[in-house]
């Protein structure tokens, strides 16, 4: 496996010439399931034909995420017509719901399962708006592959550690399938509302970290694996995180127009359900921070009309820059006590949250000093790699004094 070819990729997207993140607005109500069956991952088709050949094949289709998918995909294909302004079935809704999604959902997350009992529930009813119903139960299910995501990464890790190379390709299959289609058309959408294309752009991430993934797959090199697992896992949270993000933004320009409460609400409620995804791992960076943002997009604790993107993109800030700082005193400890491997997960995963916060930097510190602090940060991955613990000291200080600049 070339590893600097890969390291050089993920890296260019850190360096590039920055685009500050200039909404461009765009519908962003419950998706269709054509829409996201539409979308395919590039560049993977013929390596998949390629390497699937020397171990087990794997039938995507009849693993528990294809099934899951596919019963998400029935649900959206009535739910869906909400927006065109029909009635709903939720009945039928609320069958396929528990046929095919309740019982690994409420295993995985017993919140995220509450929430959508509680949405159909009040949709049938007629006590919520069946659109806010529907956004509730569409986002708050994504918000449950990104969790199931993180699990099938764990395990094929685990089974790839134990030499297990059927159970890990297993895993990893379901992970290529859920990001084909579910986390793909979610990106797409990110990408366009922000204008990010090449390097910045959140789908080349996603591919990127699931073909270095892949390669070390084959390879049978648990710890590449490790490293990679951590450029797609962190670029699907950036996608979440920018919808938030993004709705948000779109709320207040909506009330500044003079949107009705209704359009404000719905809004509101796809931002909640996105933010679901990554509340637990926010609060590990600024527990009052994410509790705000929990707050703001609450439907029942907040009037939409008072969110400001000011206050959440510095909220959000001060989570993803705790974050950061905790992966980067992490990973010299970890490598101080000889564990390479895990310093250099932290040493990745620190970095992919600090891309997170690419687009705040450039509008607050100019894309040259974006990129400047963006080459520091690639210099300290790369003394963390080669155990030079002094320049990942240097490197390390500079990357946070700008951070807490940005606070």
């Amino acid at each position: 496996m070339n590893k600097k070819k890969h390291l050089k990729a993920i890296f260019a997207s850190f360096l590039m010439a920055s685009t500050v993140l200039a909404a461009c607005g765009g519908d962003e109500t419950a998706e269709k399931p054509e829409e996201n069956k539409q979308a395919e991952t590039e560049g993977n088709t013929e390596e998949t034909k390629e390497n699937t050949e020397e171990t087990k094949e794997v039938n995507v289709e009849d693993t528990d995420a294809a099934k899951q998918a596919d019963a998400y995909a029935d649900m959206m294909s009535e739910l869906v017509k909400a927006k065109e302004g029909q009635e709903v079935n939720w009945d039928t809704v609320q069958q396929k719901y528990e046929a095919g999604l309740q019982k690994d959902i409420a295993e995985l997350n017993p919140e995220f399962d509450q929430a959508i009992q509680a949405a159909l529930t009040a949709g049938k009813s007629g006590e919520m708006e069946p659109i806010i119903a529907v956004q509730l139960t569409d986002k708050t299910t994504q918000s449950y592959f990104y969790q199931n995501q993180k699990a099938l990464q764990k395990e094929a890790v685990a089974a790839l550690n134990e030499d297990k190379k059927d159970e890990a390709n297993l895993a990893f299959a379901q992970i290529k399938h859920l990001a084909e289609k579910v986390f793909i058309p979610t990106a797409e959408k990110r990408d366009k509302y922000y204008e990010l294309s090449g390097d910045a752009s959140l789908v080349e991430n996603i591919n990127s970290g699931l073909s270095a993934q892949e390669e070390a797959l084959n390879a049978g090199n648990a710890e590449d694996f490790q490293v990679y697992l951590q450029v797609t896992d962190k670029s699907i949270y950036r996608s979440y995180y920018l919808a938030a993000k993004s709705y948000a933004e779109k709320i207040e320009a909506g009330a500044k127009e003079g949107k009705d409460s209704k359009e404000l609400s719905i809004m509101q409620a796809e931002a909640w359900g996105f933010y679901q995804a990554i509340k637990g791992s926010l609060g590990g960076g600024d527990e009052a921070a994410a509790a705000q943002l929990d707050k703001l997009f609450t439907l029942n604790t907040t009037d939409p009309t008072t969110i400001k993107s000011a206050e959440t993109n510095a909220l959000f800030a001060k989570a993803v820059a705790g974050k950061i700082k905790g992966y980067y005193e992490k990973a010299p400890n970890l490598l101080a006590e000889g564990n390479e491997v895990e310093a250099k997960v932290s040493a990745m995963e620190g970095n992919m949250f600090l891309k997170m916060l690419q687009g705040q930097m450039t509008e607050k510190m100019g894309e040259e000093k974006t990129q400047s602090v963006f080459a520091d940060a690639e210099a300290w991955y790369n003394a963390i790699a080669e155990n030079n613990t002094e320049e990942a000291k240097a490197k390390g200080e500079a990357v946070i004094t700008a951070i807490n600049g940005l606070l």
